[in-house]
């Protein structure tokens, strides 16, 4: 049977028999694999230690006769270990991976892998504003998706206004004019810096940007999760 090797990136680990797992990986160029992990969880498994969550992993394994795969070599490229050490960051880390998963049920594009690496060093770099990571996630996996977050005019008026206050519609994803808004022009404009950033650290040296991330997080978390079902 022919080899393939790929990067990828742990989203999902089952236990399996007594020794085994069942993994849901995010490849690099083939969107979502199932793989097989005979012996995975034994002490000495050559296979174990390029299987660890939060981590990119270069995987080699064989087709099988149905559509998972078995894993033949691991080797650990890349861990996220600051990540662990804050729980906050971890449980963010959870949500990326669970969020990618079901979006990339949808469709197999590569750019759910670049996203999620981009995120998962975002959580692993404490110089970053977890909220700065989160709202760059967000506003990027909604943009692979096709359900963009309107930044270039508010519903029912022609710009945005430096004197008036703005909320958010999940429905139309965008913003209107309401007195008891909780956003500005300014968060508005935080938006468009994220859509044009690469990767979440390009964002910290904004004035005010954990500010702007913390005020727009849970909208954007929300929005996500809306329209990932």
């Amino acid at each position: 049977m022919k080899q393939q090797t790929t990067k990828a990136i742990v989203l999902k680990r089952i236990n399996y028999g007594e020794a085994d797992r069942i993994l849901t990986v995010l490849s690099e160029n083939d969107g979502l694999l199932t793989l097989f992990a005979k012996g995975a969880r034994r002490a000495k498994s050559k296979l174990s230690g390029g299987l660890e969550l939060f981590s990119v992993t270069d995987i080699t394994y064989i087709d099988g006769r149905t559509d998972m795969k078995t894993v033949t070599s691991t080797r650990l490229d890349r861990h996220y270990e600051s990540i662990v050490k804050n729980v906050d960051r971890t449980m963010a880390a959870y949500d990326f991976m669970g969020l990618i998963h079901t979006f990339s049920e949808h469709t197999q594009q590569s750019d759910y892998y670049k996203l999620l690496v981009g995120g998962l060093s975002g959580l692993d770099d404490s110089s970053v504003d977890q909220n700065v990571v989160q709202c760059w996630f967000y506003v990027n996996i909604l943009e692979i998706f096709g359900s963009s977050v309107n930044t270039e005019a508010p519903l029912s008026s022609g710009s945005f206004s430096e004197d008036v206050i703005y909320s958010f519609s999940y429905d139309d994803m965008s913003f209107f004019e309401h007195p008891s808004g909780a956003f500005r022009p300014e968060h508005i404009k935080f938006l468009r810096l994220i859509k044009r950033s690469s990767q979440p650290k390009q964002l910290q040296s904004i004035v005010g940007a954990g500010t702007f991330a913390g005020d727009l997080v849970q909208t954007l978390k929300t929005a996500a999760s809306m329209h990932k079902a």
